[in-house]
């Protein structure tokens, strides 16, 4: 019997290291029920990292984070830039034009006596004179020049749009949509590095406390094994009796070394996430030197189901974000509608330099209203709004699916969160009972009273059944953790962890 419960133990450390790592980091504190392994110890060369000291580092070196932060300061940056809008433009021009040849007209001689004949039409010879002399001049002209080969000037030109079918409105409510989904999405980011963070770091709690047990049933083991020589030494014990125990010396330490490997590389994975470094290498003998403080934790006084979904309605990202998209494809959809209206628009223009451009031919003062208006655009205008009607009943045809599947989400997390409970609850029973074999099985066979397989196969028991509640307590809050990152309430799984202490 006995290397069937040491394979049992060997199969549970490997299944919970390899079933629980992911890329986050989190501990936590256990209650009175936890006794058993609260012989880990710190000592005053060892680095300590908390809890939130490590949720702290994973915020300010997280690069995932970082960059949604970043996407965050760029939709604001966006909103800024479209506000602009609202602003007249004001632009300032220099123009130097060459030409091949002055700009002038040609002007008659005969076409100057004009104004005297009229006026002189009434008199007597005066008229004849001037036809006299008309006829003589013929068709004789002579060039009036107006513009000089070159040309130089200074502008300043003010533009204000007065209305545009409310489209800047518009414009403004998307930009500001779009910052809400930026940050959502931030928060929701955040939220999936906590859950990571939390579950590799209680991995990593799991990993450390088994190996406590480990090292106690290790030791249990050797001094049995030692029980034995004796034992065998003055003929009490036959040769198979102690290569039995042998065995399950031997397997107790590939385990415990084992547990061993994979706290250090749960460790590094930590770090990685925490604290990313181009040279993890180098850094991960410093790593290794920490200790995390926020051991494993179980408290039966948690929020009710109804509690956990009410958060999740009012809180929940995708919720969040699906409403954003509700909201964002009824602006469209009224953006698009704008466009059937003209936009009416003031200018203004001043000249506040010239060269060789007369001032009494072109004035250095112009000032005017422009109107824009899309008659026909190939029915692009009705192809857009149809386009945004369809994206709108999209997103309402999927809030009632996004509905169920958050709740079916946290129904299951919760039954876990609520099953872990009750199973502490056996388990701390099932140990009490362990520990008493054991003990019973220890002095019978110190009497000689109990075989050597029998003490084993209560140690194994009292070992699985320490494994088991540990486990268990990971359990728990690995449940709460995505049942807080799930209702969009990370910052509520501290506030447990205290109450867990």
């Amino acid at each position: 019997m006995k290397p069937f419960y040491l394979f049992i133990i060997i199969s549970l450390s490997h299944y919970f290291y390899w079933t629980t790592l992911s890329p986050d980091d989190l501990k936590m504190k256990t209650d009175e029920k936890k006794s058993y392994y609260d012989n880990q110890k710190t000592s005053s060369e060892t680095k300590v990292l908390d809890f939130r000291t490590a949720v702290n580092m994973m915020l300010e070196n997280n690069k995932t984070i970082k960059a949604a932060e970043k996407g965050t300061e760029l939709a604001k940056r966006q909103s800024q830039l479209i506000n602009a809008s609202w602003f007249p433009t004001i632009t300032m021009t220099g123009t130097y034009t060459l030409m091949s040849n002055n700009i002038g007209m040609s002007q008659e001689y005969a076409s100057l006596l004009e104004p005297l004949k009229e006026k002189y039409a009434n008199t007597l010879l005066v008229p004849d004179v001037l036809n006299f002399i008309s006829n003589e001049l013929g068709d004789l002209s002579f060039d009036v020049p107006i513009f000089d080969d070159d040309l130089a000037s200074i502008d300043l030109e003010v533009i204000y749009p007065v209305f545009t079918g409310v489209k800047r409105i518009y414009t403004n409510k998307l930009a500001k949509n779009n910052e809400t989904l930026a940050e959502i999405n931030k928060e929701s980011i955040g939220a999936t590095k906590y859950i990571e963070l939390a579950t590799i770091y209680f991995s990593l709690s799991l990993s450390e406390s088994m190996i406590n047990v480990l090292k106690e049933n290790n030791l249990m083991t050797k001094n049995h094994y030692s029980q034995a020589l004796k034992m065998e030494e003055i003929g009490m014990f036959d040769k198979v009796e102690r290569l039995i125990v042998k065995v399950a010396l031997d397997e107790s330490d590939r385990s415990l070394k084992s547990a061993e490997n994979q706290s250090y590389i749960l460790k590094k994975s930590l770090f990685e996430i925490i604290n990313p470094s181009e040279d993890n290498i180098q850094e991960t003998s410093e790593n290794q030197d920490y200790i995390i403080s926020t051991p494993l934790f179980l408290n039966e006084k948690y929020p009710s189901l109804e509690w956990f979904k009410d958060m999740m309605y009012k809180n929940a990202y995708i919720f969040r974000k699906s409403e954003v998209h509700e909201d964002i494809s009824k602006t469209s959809l009224k953006m698009s509608r704008s466009n059937y209206f003209p936009v009416i628009s003031v200018f203004g223009k001043q000249t506040i330099a010239s060269y060789n451009i007369p001032k009494n031919l072109i004035p250095n003062t112009i000032g005017g209203i422009n109107m824009a208006w899309d008659i026909f655009d190939g029915l692009a205008r009705e192809r857009n709004i149809q386009i945004t009607k369809i994206e709108s009943e999209i997103i309402s045809e999927t809030q009632h699916d996004l509905k169920n599947e958050l709740e079916v989400l946290v129904d299951k997390w919760y039954t876990n969160l609520k099953q872990s409970c009750i199973n502490a609850k056996d388990l701390q029973s099932s140990l009490e009972f362990a520990e008493e074999v054991y003990s019973i099985r220890k002095k019978s066979f110190a009497e000689g009273l109990a075989t050597s397989q029998q003490v084993l196969d209560a140690l194994n028991l009292l070992n699985k059944t320490k494994l088991l509640l540990l486990t268990t307590y990971y359990e728990y809050d690995i449940a709460l953790v995505n049942l807080c990152c799930l209702c969009g309430i990370p910052e509520y799984f501290e506030s447990f962890i205290d109450i867990g202490q």
